[in-house]
């Protein structure tokens, strides 16, 4: 019985093994998601003024209910507002400093900003799943980095779901990496 508690309380050969290679790569992810968020919320966006060429509805399931507008511009950016539908094509767009990610919509009559659904924009799933990969990095590498040891499955739940989360923020938006 002592033996079998042991192998939970001490690290095997296969985690200290790999242990400094796990340590690395979540320290670069968090590095690259915590530029994305500065670069969204901190650093100071460029102004463009630019035309609304078309757009696509999206809907939700068989009901067909309108979810959100994405829209294309005559510069090259794309958005997405909420449930909202922006009647005016001049716009003003406010776009972030590394990622051009647009981070304000402008029009003469109306601010669409806080209807933003794309990007990191508080409306927007991917700043949810961006949050949560943030929050699980940091709980894993205070894990990683601890004293006590931890078994070789909590090793690869961490890996797992960090893993797992990297790939939604691929999929969701592809705008961290």
């Amino acid at each position: 019985m002592s033996n079998n508690s042991n192998s939970y309380s001490t690290e095997n050969k296969f985690i200290i093994k790999n242990k400094s290679i796990i340590v690395y790569l979540l320290s670069v992810i968090t590095f690259f998601v915590l530029i994305a968020f500065t670069d969204y919320y901190v650093l100071p966006a460029s102004k463009t003024n630019d035309v609304i060429t078309h757009y696509l509805v999206r809907t939700s399931g068989k009901s067909n209910q309108r979810v959100s507008y994405h829209y294309f511009t005559q510069k090259g950016y794309t958005f997405s507002t909420a449930k909202e539908f922006i009647e005016e094509s001049n716009i003003l767009i406010e776009t972030s400093l590394l990622f051009k990610s647009v981070t304000t919509v402008k029009s003469e009559k109306k601010d669409y900003t806080n209807l933003l659904a794309s990007g990191l924009s508080i409306n927007g799933i991917s700043f949810y799943t961006s949050l949560i990969l943030l929050l699980s990095l940091g709980i894993s590498l205070k894990i990683m980095l601890s004293k006590k040891g931890f078994s070789q499955n909590t090793f690869y739940n961490i890996v797992c779901f960090n893993s797992f989360m990297i790939f939604i923020c691929f999929y969701l938006g592809g705008y961290l990496f």
